[in-house]
């Protein structure tokens, strides 16, 4: 095969990336035949809400994460399906790069997207049918837990599980590797705060130590304090 012929070889309409399918040329919206791209990112991670399509491409929304990225406009496009004339040009490889770059972004934006009402209700749904699990500590009676992260920091810590009946934070699922700034610390204490029906911390009892009738007073020096077997200062997620 000559130069000239290579010339002539032109990127699919759509490509497949892992469980994704890509609309590869400029565009106004998604063409039939593909699913929207937010659509498709929430299939694969149950775990996360689908974010309004005009409130990821508002600029206001995305301040700070531009610097975070690359290609950062060609992967806002891809996240909203609105493709410029440049898509035109992008190989297959460029477009599989700005695809890895679109999940970072849209992680990002998820983080301050449930802290949004809109957001927020979309989690209510997800906690009040128990998408993220029971606290197993037997005073808790089964309460629903919420996610968060420790850090708004991307590539730091995996996403963590806050109960909000001891308001102990426990580790996710061995199966569930997510990054834990896709929802930040600050998205339980405000869920919470608009929700105040499932803040249990008033109704908790802990469990207390005792023999024969008298209560065991914990050692100072115990191995593990509250919390403390909750920090994990080297954790990042692949």
């Amino acid at each position: 095969m000559n130069r000239q012929s290579l010339s002539k070889i032109s990127t699919p309409s759509i490509i497949k990336i892992d469980y994704f399918q890509i609309y590869t040329k400029p565009c106004r919206n998604c063409p039939s035949g593909v699913e929207p791209w937010i659509r498709q990112f929430c299939k694969t991670n149950p775990w996360y809400v689908p974010i309004d399509v005009e409130w990821a491409g508002d600029w206001f929304n995305q301040y700070g994460i531009s610097q975070q990225v690359d290609d950062f406009d060609a992967a806002i496009e891809l996240i909203v399906d609105q493709h410029s004339k440049d898509w035109a040009t992008y190989s297959e490889e460029k477009i599989r790069s700005i695809h890895q770059q679109a999940l970072r972004i849209y992680g990002m934006l998820h983080a301050r997207w449930i802290c949004q009402p809109r957001g927020m209700s979309l989690m209510k749904d997800k906690y009040e049918k128990g998408v993220y699990g029971q606290c197993q500590r037997y005073a808790c009676h089964g309460t629903h837990l919420l996610p968060m992260g420790t850090t708004f920091t991307i590539r730091r810590h995996s996403t963590k599980l806050f109960c909000p009946n001891c308001y102990d934070i426990y580790r996710a699922p061995s199966l569930i590797v997510l990054d834990g700034a896709h929802f930040g610390p600050a998205f339980p204490h405000i869920f919470l705060s608009e929700y105040s029906q499932f803040d249990k911390a008033g109704e908790f009892k802990p469990f207390e130590i005792k023999a024969f009738g008298f209560k065991i007073h914990k050692n100072p020096n115990a191995r593990f304090s509250v919390h403390d077997k909750n920090k994990y200062e080297d954790e990042i997620p692949e």
